[in-house]
């Protein structure tokens, strides 16, 4: 974990990466997940191998890029790829792209 803030009951499973992002209570990061430059609502879940979110590009310009937001109790399935400025308000079935 990297410059990230964690709220109470938030379980980040072993060899899963956590960088500049919010966990809120209840979130669920499981083994090799990525959740960088994100905010996950309560009861939140990031399947096995799933990545949330991506570091800015060298030149940011605001419209490519940006925070990815995870809506509450949402699913991201494993191993599935949820892009920069993305807002999930839906479960992602394992495999797929926002």
């Amino acid at each position: 974990m990297e410059n990230s803030v964690l709220f109470h009951s938030v379980r980040v499973e072993a060899g899963a990466t956590v960088r500049y992002s919010i966990l809120m209570p209840g979130t669920v990061v499981k083994a090799g997940a990525t959740v960088e430059y994100a905010i996950l609502a309560e009861n939140a879940s990031v399947g096995v191998g799933a990545r949330v979110g991506t570091p800015p590009p060298p030149e940011i310009d605001g419209v490519d890029w940006g925070i990815t937001v995870v809506a509450e109790g949402v699913r991201v399935g494993e191993s599935a790829v949820v892009p920069a400025k993305a807002m999930v308000t839906r479960n992602i079935k394992g495999g797929g792209k926002k």
